[in-house]
């Protein structure tokens, strides 16, 4: 009898101690799991680090257009000091998102003789932004800089010498053909100078901003907001000595947009025409406020609203400062 309860002592200390083991065993299984799922959650949780890749000088449209094709959104692509050469035009197509192209001191796109007829860099994509670059369209066709997308930023650039007879081109074309809707531009801190036709032309643009740039000695106008270009803001620009080639219809031109704000500008010396014409060619303008804007020295008055076709409403033209115009301030001819 005593041995029976002897041995069951025994047994019992037995199970006892595999239960002790079990759960330790198990507490630890559980332990590391927890530890893998922390690391995996750890490792899904570490932000992308974005790429700055170089383009060295003396560089072509391939190779320029390669970086292009590599950058996801995020990317930086940086020109180095010198010229680069482009014969097709560098192209960042819908879906090619959030690429940065940044100049060093220096860095100039340069269109190539024998080029193609189309601008230099097409953006189709949104939230690009071309930044600090020199693009000197060497007089051949198109435009320099041409921007289907939205949310695109071009800032602290240089445009110029963009445009033909045989091939019309601004230096920036904003441009809408319907997908995607071209909208929320903005151009900033440029200078846009020297092109065959406008400096910077907005067709079918909504909702953008045209700020703080010096527009100057272009063929035709220095800025145009034109066919449908709704509810956008053209502020604090210099605008001077446009329209050199008689080929526009003022300083500023604006035709069939509505809601337009264009606000502490300098316009002046306009040639052959007034320092701002709403043209109305080809619709009435609703809603656009001019204010606080400076008009010197135009060919002909500062404000010219021809409305012999279609009428603008809801205008609002004060208050404006005015000195040197040749035909006087403003003048609406019916």
């Amino acid at each position: 009898m005593t041995n029976s309860k002897s041995n069951f002592r025994i047994m019992m200390a037995v199970a006892a101690c595999l239960i002790i083991a079990v759960n330790q065993s198990c507490k630890k299984s559980s332990d590391d799991q927890a530890e893998v799922e922390s690391t995996n959650s750890s490792s899904k949780n570490v932000a992308k680090t974005n790429s700055v890749m170089y383009l060295a000088a003396n560089s072509n449209s391939a190779g320029f257009q390669s970086l292009v094709n590599q950058s996801v959104d995020g990317d930086i692509i940086i020109l180095r000091t010198g010229s680069h050469y482009v014969t097709t035009p560098i192209s960042l197509p819908i879906g090619k998102n959030g690429i940065t192209i940044r100049g060093e001191s220096g860095a100039v796109i340069r269109k190539a003789p024998n080029s193609f007829a189309a601008a230099a860099i097409e953006i189709r994509g949104n939230r690009n932004i071309i930044d600090l670059v020199e693009l000197d369209g060497g007089n051949l066709p198109e435009a320099g800089i041409i921007i289907y997308g939205q949310r695109n930023t071009i800032s602290n650039s240089k445009i110029h010498n963009c445009g033909t007879s045989a091939a019309k081109g601004a230096g920036i074309l904003i441009h809408n053909t319907g997908s995607p809707v071209c909208a929320f531009n903005v151009v900033r801190g440029c200078s846009v100078y020297y092109n065959y036709m406008v400096g910077i032309s907005q067709n079918g643009h909504s909702d953008g901003t045209i700020r703080d740039n010096r527009i100057y000695e272009n063929g035709a106008e220095g800025l145009t907001i034109d066919l449908l270009s709704h509810n956008n803001l053209t502020e604090n620009n210099t605008i001077n000595d446009n329209n050199t080639a008689n080929r526009g219809v003022g300083g500023i031109g604006i035709d069939q947009a509505n809601g337009n704000r264009i606000i502490n500008n300098t316009i002046r010396d306009t040639r052959f025409k007034s320092g701002l014409t709403f043209q109305n060619n080809i619709g009435g303008c609703d809603g656009t406020i001019v204010t606080g804007n400076h008009f010197y020295n135009n060919a002909m008055y500062g404000i010219l609203q021809r409305q012999t076709q279609y009428q603008n409403t809801n205008t609002t033209i004060s208050p404006n400062t005015y000195g040197g115009n040749v035909l006087g301030t403003t003048f609406i001819q019916n």
